[in-house]
């Protein structure tokens, strides 16, 4: 549906735009949909998840499919940079949703930011991204200077066994 002399108007050319992306691919996961209902957690084929202090990323994006983990990966604008570093193997990447189903994260609220990241020059950052078999996203996150208000109750303890869980998973 060009218009005038060939031309092309900006819907068309988002949405060839948008058939070249592949929203499974993490380096296109901020276009993926966000869910718009609960699903179920045998549904998860990957996990983001990061943290981030004075500009300082770690976390992990995890593929369950492939097993495979980027460790403290960057986040660009479409999503994460999966050119800079290769995965590393990470044995049994499937245990990990236990994790998210022992923390009950799929009912933590999408936002926890408290301030307006301008108000302030020292703050941290926290996302949680979880994508399905359907190719949606469900996300959490929470931004500000107090740790205490930026993130939900058990977070923490989530954080900790995440972490770890992964960490012995990853193949040496």
């Amino acid at each position: 549906m060009a218009c005038g002399k060939g031309k092309i108007t900006h819907e068309e050319n988002e949405v060839d735009t948008m058939s070249k992306i592949d929203i499974y691919d993490f380096a296109f996961i901020k276009r993926a949909p966000e869910t718009t209902e609960k699903q179920d957690l045998t549904d998860v084929i990957k996990i983001y998840f990061i943290e981030n202090d004075s500009s300082l990323n770690s976390g992990y994006a995890i593929d369950i499919e492939e097993n495979e983990a980027y460790v403290d990966p960057m986040i660009g604008s479409r999503g994460v940079r999966t050119g800079v570093d290769d995965p590393v193997h990470i044995n049994n990447a499937s245990d990990l949703i236990d994790t998210l189903e022992k923390y009950h994260v799929q009912d933590w609220e999408t936002d926890y930011t408290v301030e307006n990241s301008s108000d302030y020059e020292d703050g941290g950052s926290w996302q949680l991204w979880i994508q399905y078999t359907d190719g949606s996203v469900e996300k959490h996150g929470g931004s500000g200077t107090s740790y205490q208000k930026m993130t939900p109750e058990n977070y923490s303890d989530f954080k900790k066994e995440f972490k770890a869980s992964v960490e012995e998973r990853i193949e040496k």
